[in-house]
């Protein structure tokens, strides 16, 4: 150490002068910068379902990064259902970006979406899986770091055969829980399976007796099934992933999203 740069001020009390400049300059320095980030291409955003239970697209379109949203909804598309060639049914617009149409999915039958928009088309074909029903649906409960939480529990029977993939989307009353549930049938092909996902509980809020858990449990496709993966994995950077990345796409260049075919099975409880 240089101790000629040490000098003296209390009993017990030193200071290095020789740190004096940087420190001036660490408080000195207060610039801001203005970054000129270049608009990114804007893309439509497809959030297409077709299941046993109805027809529905969002449409949307992502933003520039100086935007106060993070979405723009598109209204006057032209978008259309086709079941295996037949005529297709178009869907009515119902609110901004929302489109409805009256029909819903078969097992088995291909569908494709046509989607016609400020002069871009965007299509793909899906087929509507063959249907698992949820034989069960209950709450049990689990210790989690020391604090005992409910969870939904749902059984159900996977038919013989690899290939079936499951999606499963649960509410609390009317509050949709946002977490990514799926699993696939290569550890469970043709048995019965019990799946549990951990109830969310919010400290403002929490769960009481009288609250309504409900679950829906989806057969949705392979497809799906990877899309559901790659955005749980991929957005969030896990799996050795570098940086965030977009999930599986459908649609090609100038949209992201997808077009789910899926069969729906509801069940629900009560917190008692």
């Amino acid at each position: 150490m240089n101790y000629d740069a040490l000098h003296k001020t209390a009993p017990g009390r030193v200071i290095c002068t020789c740190c004096l400049p940087v420190l001036i300059m660490m408080v000195s320095c207060d610039k801001v910068i203005d970054l000129k980030l270049p608009d990114a291409e804007k893309l439509y955003v497809i959030e297409a379902v077709l299941s046993d239970v109805g027809c529905r697209v969002n449409l949307s379109q992502t933003l520039n990064l100086s935007d106060s949203n993070h979405y723009d909804i598109v209204s006057g598309a032209d978008i259309t259902i086709t079941e295996d060639g037949r005529t297709p049914v178009k869907l009515n617009q119902v609110n901004g970006g929302y489109y409805r149409a009256g029909v819903s999915g078969r097992p088995g039958r291909s569908y494709t979406l046509r989607i016609d928009v400020n002069g871009s088309v965007f299509s793909t074909t899906s087929v509507v899986p063959q249907k698992v029903t949820a034989d069960s649906f209950y709450i049990t409960e689990r210790l989690f770091f020391g604090k005992t939480r409910r969870v939904a529990t749902v059984e159900f029977n996977d038919p013989p055969g690899l290939g079936n993939v499951y999606r499963f989307i649960q509410y609390v009353n009317t509050k949709k829980d946002n977490n990514i549930f799926i699993t696939n049938d290569h550890l469970i092909d043709g048995r019965k399976t019990v799946y549990e996902m951990l109830v969310f509980e919010d400290e403002k809020d929490p769960l009481k007796t009288g609250d309504r858990l409900s679950v829906e449990l989806l057969t949705i496709t392979p497809f799906m099934y990877n899309y559901w993966y790659s955005l749980d994995q991929g957005a969030l950077g896990q799996s050795q992933a570098a940086s965030p990345a977009n999930p599986v796409n459908p649609f090609g260049r100038g949209a992201v999203g997808y077009f789910s075919t899926h069969t729906v099975s509801s069940r629900s409880a009560i917190l008692r």
